[in-house]
């Protein structure tokens, strides 16, 4: 018996419906994953230029920059840290080219006259004095070797070689260099005992070394060396009374192979070095080397500001002892 009855829809007469959905759920699909290419590709854009960009620098040089776009976007952050970080090496490249030019033109040089001196003396050997020439050859032999032992020092540093850290009393480093140490110019000394840092006695007495080397060649007559405290740092400063270190020129002496005089410093044997060696030296122990003016006169003035020691008791300022050497040697006190 049928009390009631209706005709089925259409739709689910047989596979319609099913047929519908599924061509509805593909036209969405299709829609959505149109719609997140289309959004992904155009927020993606900048970093596809961005590739672009870096691959015309891998081919074309350090010079050029990615472009930094104008729409605010979050990337405007990391394309600048990349310029900054192309510039760092766009200079570092380019102290890495002068670099090889200087030690290449510095090593030339003492070798090209070794060679000219050596050819010379067997063509005649009759014409000169054998041991003449012998003594201007070595003359150029030890200056090619120092400017060897120079980059060797160097190539050291820059690889991080940092030995155990030892206390070290500047004003005993002082005393000692000074006592081992023949001065062609008057050298007066003033030491506060007691003056403690910690680091690698050798390349503190090398810091020493060198700007007491710088002060020679530049010296009118005198040379002044200092140690005191300054608060929480030891201090140490050269200082000369001869034409003293213009101030634009004063960060630029501290580059390698610089000179401000160079036949000057060639002649005395100067390798161009010597300060950036003291300048690396210095940073490694956690201080600093700078140039700056001499309180009284003319002259130049290097300060060395090194961490003085934690775990020693530096007595207060005070005068110090002060000691004038004479030409050469002979201490007097002052």
């Amino acid at each position: 018996m049928v009390y009631a009855a209706e005709q089925r829809p259409p739709l689910l007469v047989g596979h319609t419906l099913e047929g519908v959905l599924t061509a509805f759920c593909l036209v969405l699909l299709g829609l959505v994953g149109w719609g997140t290419w289309w959004l992904v590709g155009r927020a993606l854009e900048p970093v596809r230029q961005m590739r672009a960009e870096m691959a015309e620098i891998a081919a074309s040089g350090l010079s050029h920059r990615i472009a930094v776009p104008a729409s605010g976007s979050e990337l405007n952050t990391l394309i600048e840290s990349i310029n900054r970080t192309l510039d760092r090496l766009e200079h570092a490249r380019e102290m890495e080219r002068r670099f090889a030019s200087d030690a290449s033109h510095e090593l030339r040089t003492p070798l090209t006259g070794l060679r000219t001196k050596l050819e010379l003396a067997l063509a005649d050997p009759e014409a000169e004095d054998s041991a003449l020439a012998m003594r201007s050859a070595l003359k150029d032999a030890e200056r090619l070797q120092a400017v060897i032992d120079d980059l060797l020092t160097l190539a050291r540093l820059d690889a991080g070689a940092r030995p155990e850290p030892r206390r070290v009393d500047l004003a005993e480093l002082v005393t000692g260099e000074m006592e081992q140490r023949p001065s062609r110019h008057e050298v007066l000394m003033r030491l506060h005992p007691g003056v403690v840092v910690r680091g690698d006695r050798l390349q503190l007495s090398r810091v020493l070394t060198n700007l007491l080397a710088n002060a020679e060649r530049h010296a009118a007559g005198m040379i002044e060396v200092n140690v005191c405290q300054n608060g929480d740092d030891a201090v140490l400063e050269v200082v000369d009374n001869g034409q003293g270190v213009p101030e634009a020129d004063r960060e630029r002496i501290f580059q390698r192979f610089t000179r401000l005089d160079t036949a000057r410093s060639r002649e005395a044997g100067g390798t161009g070095l010597g300060l950036s060696i003291a300048r690396e030296i210095a940073t490694a122990h956690g201080g600093r080397l700078y140039a700056t003016d001499r309180p009284r006169g003319e002259g130049a003035r290097f300060v060395l500001r090194l961490p003085l020691s934690g775990d020693v008791e530096t007595p207060p300022g005070g005068t110090g002892d002060a000691h004038r050497l004479g030409k050469p040697g002979r201490a007097r006190r002052g």
